[in-house]
């Protein structure tokens, strides 16, 4: 239906249908709502209902005010969006420096390491790529920090999925007083430091 023919405009002022008319045309661009379940398409109606004639501008006014409420519904999605895509950029990971890690063919990493809070607890964004997925469900990886090219301080466990797998870890420890980074591969049912997959 047009925007003539469902609103009219003989007793609207200029300023007005424009405004109804912008609408209009987002509520056109939104196009239609997703189509009702099935319980709601067949409503129970009851046995006796009186039909309310409403006069030609009444049913006018109805359409404005049914525009307007979808204007508002439409602006407050556009702004919750905006607000919603402003936070995730601003939770982005402020690295202070990056390390690299190398492990067999295809199997790499690089640790962001971030500024320190006042409690001395170091923010960390690990991402790895090529290590196999855990078979067993409570075989894991875990991230050491070395001395003397041995894991000595671990810095915290993940599970790998896909390619590549992102996670965020914190350490507590001075890290001045190690000399590099590994990862090794746990398995569920070994409490020693299993083998090394990555280093720095």
């Amino acid at each position: 239906m047009s925007f003539d023919d469902l609103i009219g405009g003989d007793d609207l002022t200029p300023e007005e249908e424009a405004r109804l008319r912008r609408v209009h045309e987002l509520l056109v661009e939104a196009g239609p709502p997703p189509d009702l379940p099935p319980a709601l398409l067949n409503p129970v109606r009851p046995t006796e209902a009186k039909v309310v004639e409403f006069p030609l501008l009444m049913k006018r006014r109805l359409a404005v005010v049914a525009i307007a409420a979808a204007a508002a519904v439409i602006v407050a999605f556009a702004i919750g969006f905006g607000v919603g895509h402003s936070k995730g950029k601003s939770q982005q990971f402020a690295a202070e420096r990056s390390v690299p890690m190398h492990g067999t063919p295809g199997r790499h990493g690089v640790i962001q390491i971030g500024k320190a809070d006042d409690a001395g607890n170091w923010p960390m964004a690990v991402a790895v790529t090529g290590l196999p997925q855990q078979e067993n469900a409570k075989a894991y990886y875990e991230l050491w920090l070395t001395r003397d090219g041995k894991p000595v301080a671990p810095c915290g466990s993940f599970r790998v999925h896909g390619a590549t797998t992102t996670v965020r870890l914190s350490v507590p420890y001075k890290l001045h007083g190690f000399d590099g980074w590994v990862v090794t591969a746990q398995p569920a049912s070994d409490d020693r430091i299993g083998p090394v997959v990555l280093s720095t």
